[in-house]
């Protein structure tokens, strides 16, 4: 009997092992149940000892060993020449595949751990259950890794415009733009959306630009229309405006 269930443990941990992987879930799924239901019978019949007799009615320990194995459910049974065989009528509940195979995986390795030739597959099998985590990038988050807070600006006066223009002029008008990195980050953050990359590709379209409104007509009808007109943000839109027209004043 025991030699029986061995065997067909095997043969259920060879079946799974070869599943092609999420593609059949309903599949794994029933099979890790016939796994559990024969790992249970198998364990019963080990720990009773030889020659007790095994009966429904007066070997109490086997509805235990039911009510463990199979929640606290007892399924129907039968006895046929003194074995016991029980079967579970119920499929549990679909569960998420990575939740149904990690408790069995070590299980399944332990039935084949004898069978060299098969260990390549299993390990191939929990590794495909088990994705390697992604790292998605975030360009923001790293241009700011060393920054504890956003620059908040002021509103700039008419009185600043006129009397910083002419220090402004002189170093933008030569060659193309040049932003300092505390207003990079502010124009990243709140004209861009946190897209280091965006805001790259606008800086490069403006430098192709040969005056002031051709580059105006380009942020007011091509950029701005991508991040909802700039709402709410006139006070970083004035500051990035200001600083282009000093590139072509």
């Amino acid at each position: 009997m025991k030699k029986k269930l061995e065997s067909e443990l095997i043969n259920i941990a060879l079946r799974i092992i070869r599943l092609e992987g999420k593609d059949d879930l309903n599949a794994l799924h029933a099979e890790t149940a016939l796994l559990f239901e024969k790992l249970s019978v198998l364990k019963f019949l080990q720990e009773t000892p030889q020659g007790e007799k095994l009966t429904i009615a007066n070997d109490s320990s086997f509805f235990g060993m039911l009510d463990t194995a199979f929640n606290n459910k007892v399924t129907d049974s039968v006895e046929v020449d003194r074995d016991v065989f029980i079967r579970e009528d119920q499929q549990q509940p679909d569960e998420d595949l990575q939740e149904i195979s990690e408790p069995v995986m070590e299980k399944i390795k332990d039935l084949v751990a004898e069978m060299p030739q098969e260990t390549d597959a299993v390990d191939e099998f929990i590794a495909s259950m088990t994705p390697d985590p992604t790292y998605e990038k975030n360009d923001f988050e790293e241009i700011t890794a060393d920054f504890k807070e956003t620059p908040i600006f002021e509103p700039v006066s008419e009185s600043s415009k006129v009397n910083s223009k002419k220090s402004l002029n002189d170093k933008l008008k030569s060659g193309g733009l040049n932003i300092g990195l505390n207003d990079k980050i502010a124009f990243i953050k709140q004209l861009f959306g946190g897209s280091s990359e965006d805001y790259d590709r606008v800086i490069s379209q403006i430098n192709t630009c040969s005056n002031f409104e051709e580059a105006s007509n380009l942020i007011q009808n091509v950029v701005k229309i991508d991040y909802n007109n700039w709402e709410g943000k006139d006070i970083f839109e004035a500051r990035f405006m200001q600083i282009i027209e000093g590139k072509f004043n």
